[in-house]
C-alpha cells in the first residue's frame, strides 16, 4: 500500500493542515517568551509540507518560492544581528530594548528573529527533502 493510496492520511491532513501550520505560527510567535521559537516552528511547518507532497503526491510550490523564503529568513536574520550589534554594540542584548505590553509582541525584535529563523528552517528542510528525492546514483547499478 502507497502513501497516496491511504483516505485516513488524507482525511487527518485535509482537516489538520490549517491546524498545524497555526500551531507552527503559536511557536514561533511565542518563541521570544517561552519554549520554542523559530526553528521548532520552522521543522513543524516544514515536516507538515513535505509530509503533503508525499501523501497527495504533488508539489504545493515550486523550489523557486522556498528557495524566496529561505533567503528573506537570512536577509530578516542578518539585520536583526546588525541592529543588535549598533544599538549596544553587541548582537544580541540589544534586541530586547525594544518592548510593548503585549505578552506575545513584548519583545518585537526577538520575534521578528524568530520569524526569520522559522522561514530559513523551513525553506531548508522542504528544499533539502526535495534534493534528496530527486538525487540520482551516479554509479551504473551491477545487476
Amino acid at each position: 500500500m502507497q502513501l497516496r493510496d491511504s483516505l485516513i492520511l488524507k482525511n487527518i491532513l485535509g482537516m489538520g493542515f490549517p491546524f498545524i501550520a497555526m500551531y507552527g505560527f503559536y511557536l514561533t510567535a511565542y518563541g521570544a517568551n517561552f519554549p520554542g521559537g523559530g526553528f521548532p516552528a520552522g521543522v513543524v511547518f516544514g515536516t507538515l509540507v513535505i509530509v503533503v507532497e508525499m501523501v497527495f503526491g504533488h508539489r504545493i510550490f515550486e523550489n523557486s518560492f522556498y528557495m524566496k523564503i529561505e533567503y528573506a529568513g537570512f536577509v530578516f536574520l542578518y539585520a536583526a544581528l546588525m541592529v543588535g550589534f549598533f544599538l549596544t554594540d553587541f548582537f544580541f542584548s540589544g534586541l530586547y530594548d525594544v518592548t510593548t505590553t503585549s505578552p506575545m509582541f513584548s519583545n518585537v525584535f526577538y520575534w521578528l528573529l524568530n520569524l526569520a529563523i522559522y522561514s530559513e528552517v523551513s525553506g531548508s528542510l522542504i528544499l533539502i527533502y526535495r534534493s534528496l528525492i530527486e538525487w540520482k546514483d551516479d554509479e551504473p547499478h551491477h545487476e
